[in-house]
């Protein structure tokens, strides 16, 4: 691979830019894998695949690809931007909820709302929701939702606006009274002036428009014509035949970084419906993502006899019990789900095919994570072989990213794009 420094380029072109995404791989970085370890033609699996970064750049490579994500919003916005919509079926869909929208607006500003106007424009119940939403958001956002479901359109198109609007919610300029909404934890902000729920709306579906007829484009122009799909599932058990996968390219979650189902909750909350999931159900998948810091722990640290053979995780976890049994087992928890995620890459992996994971090193309570020679280490034994090993600088003013607590150390600016090969 050559230096792999993106700074001065563009990684918003086609569908990447549909939706503000925490801690996105550049595009660029993917092609480059793509390029060098695949060909026209072939699978490519991303088992973590967040907003479907892969899958895009895939299907514009002219290669296949499959995605997995845990999360529902993170697998249907990953959908929407790898899956051509065309724009006649948006533009029908687009008339209808933009006029029933607005005319049910002018109606409740008008003090001539009916009863069934009320109802559709009561928004759904969840926690704290007159903090985050002014009352005529709530409203406008309510009316938005109910168009958006009810309108007649295909089932692609459906998903393309409500991945417009959960970009209205989860974004720097969020309609909600918050700011660093894209990360775990949101910062309560109250807006000089009351958002155009639906104007914003609009500018939303045009500029996503214009982003899927670049894909459109892209698409006719590769190697060769494709599809993608993006499924909810868990890295840790893929539901992929055995030896079937050509490349596995894919950015893990952080150790202890961000907290997805906090992050999209505020979107979530108003798009259980869409999503097909119930609320109290996506907080319960909080605790499971992988590098969440709120699963179980314990009280103390006991090593776990899996990860004991391995000499480097193992000093690692013992020198962050000394400090903080708590943050070891967070830590150890997350090297046992890679351990899991590493042994499902070896088996899809066809032989002798490559796998790149894209890691950071970390600081936890100050103390130095070499997360990238862990994952050396634990892939060894899945007969992954490291075959190269690339170190980066991440533009820390181009790619969203948290700034750590005093605990948890240093703003993350170095990560490493690591290729395994299968070696049987």
């Amino acid at each position: 691979m050559p230096e792999l420094d993106f700074t001065t380029q563009n990684t918003l072109y086609a569908t990447h830019g549909l939706h503000a995404y925490a801690a996105k791989c550049p595009p660029q970085l993917v092609r480059y894998g793509l390029r060098y370890y695949s060909k026209p033609g072939e699978i490519v699996l991303d088992p973590m695949a967040g907003s479907g970064t892969t899958l895009v750049e895939a299907r514009l490579r002219g290669r296949h690809a499959v995605g997995y994500d845990i999360d529902p919003l993170a697998r249907m916005i990953a959908q929407v931007k790898s899956r051509q919509v065309h724009d006649s079926q948006i533009e029908r869909a687009y008339k209808v909820i933009t006029r029933r929208a607005a005319a049910d607006v002018t109606a409740l500003q008008g003090r001539a709302a009916t009863a069934a106007l009320c109802a559709r424009a009561t928004p759904p119940d969840f926690p704290n929701l007159d903090k985050w939403f002014e009352p005529t958001v709530a409203a406008a956002l309510a009316v938005l939702s109910y168009h958006i479901s009810r309108t007649p359109m295909s089932a692609h198109a459906r998903n393309f606006f409500w991945v417009a609007f959960s970009s209205l919610i989860l974004a720097k300029t969020s309609v909600a009274n918050a700011r660093d909404i894209i990360h775990s934890r949101h910062h309560y902000w109250q807006h000089e002036q009351t958002p155009d729920v639906l104007s914003r709306f609009a500018a939303r579906v045009r500029q996503m428009r214009r982003q899927m007829a670049d894909f459109r484009e892209g698409c006719r122009a590769a190697a060769q014509a494709t599809t993608a799909t993006a499924k909810l599932g868990d890295a840790r058990s893929l539901r992929v035949r055995s030896e079937t996968i050509d490349l596995v390219f894919t950015s893990p979650p952080y150790a202890t970084a961000l907290d997805y189902s906090r992050a999209h909750f505020l979107a979530v909350a108003w798009m259980r419906y869409a999503l097909g999931i119930k609320l109290t159900d996506y907080r319960a998948l909080g605790p499971v993502y992988i590098g969440s810091e709120r699963g179980r722990t314990g009280r103390g640290f006991a090593l776990n006899p899996r990860l004991a053979r391995f000499e480097l995780a193992s000093s690692v976890l013992t020198q962050m019990a000394e400090d903080s049994a708590r943050q070891a087992s967070q830590l150890q928890r997350y090297f046992a789900d890679m351990h899991r995620v590493f042994r499902q890459t070896a088996r899809v992996l066809k032989p002798k095919r490559h796998a790149i994971i894209v890691i950071c090193p970390s600081h936890i309570r100050k103390v130095p994570v070499p997360t990238h020679k862990v994952f050396v280490e634990l892939a060894r034994v899945h007969q992954l072989k490291l075959k190269q090993e690339v170190q980066r600088t991440i533009s820390v003013r181009r790619r969203i990213l948290p700034y750590m607590q005093e605990n948890f150390g240093q703003r993350m600016e170095t990560e490493y794009v690591l290729v395994f090969q299968k070696t049987a």
